[in-house]
């Protein structure tokens, strides 16, 4: 087991008459502890279970997050076992410290972004409209990860007198002009993944 080990010998002689003397062991790991895989690929909203394992020292192992946090809805077992479900797209920064069986440590660091599952955004076109006309309400929806979406126009505009409702994806209005307009309405989950269509409207 490595680590400073103090102690204090003595001898004593045949006539009873000792001496003493203390030391200082040091025992070090001789062994280079690696760990795989070197990286990991969860995706949000998708169940991931990925098994770690060591190599170069003696087993049985023992898994902990040294440092750093691993992605929102995963977890390390001390078996290496980092499972769950992801929550947020955002990057996680942390290093693994593995444990042989005679204490030898081994590290491995991280720096993972859960991918995003693929949104689509529907429908992919909507009606013209007729200017001074109410438009007949239209709701852009959004599939393909978990959790509630918000809308949002992302590049363009819509056609004069239109608006779109962030939280349900409804356009209403009436147009007030006859240029056309090519717009993208992005949804985000909430994990802060995105999906977007592309949109042209003339009202007549």
């Amino acid at each position: 087991v490595p680590g400073n080990y103090n102690f204090a010998v003595q001898v004593q002689d045949s006539n009873s008459c000792t001496g003493s003397k203390s030391f200082n062991l040091v025992i070090a790991c001789n062994v280079t502890i690696t760990i795989t895989p070197t990286t990991l690929t969860p995706t949000v909203a998708a169940s991931y279970s990925q098994q770690l394992s060591a190599s170069g020292g003696q087993s049985a192992y023992t898994y902990t997050v040294l440092s750093g946090a691993l992605p929102a809805g995963l977890t390390l077992s001390s078996g290496g076992l980092i499972s769950g479900t992801p929550t947020s797209h955002s990057t996680a920064n942390f290093t693994v410290q593995v444990t042989d069986a005679n204490g030898c440590p081994g590290t491995q660091v991280y720096t993972v972004t859960p991918s995003c599952p693929t949104i689509t955004v529907s429908p992919t076109s909507l009606p013209n409209g007729t200017v001074a006309t109410s438009y007949s309400t239209q709701t852009i929806s959004a599939s393909g990860a978990n959790g509630s979406y918000t809308f949002a126009v992302t590049s363009g505009s819509l056609p004069a007198g239109l608006s779109l409702n962030s939280a349900n994806g409804q356009i209403t209005g009436a147009p007030t002009s006859s240029t056309a307009q090519t717009f993208t309405i992005t949804a985000t989950d909430s994990s802060g993944c995105t999906g977007s269509q592309s949109y042209t409207a003339t009202p007549s």
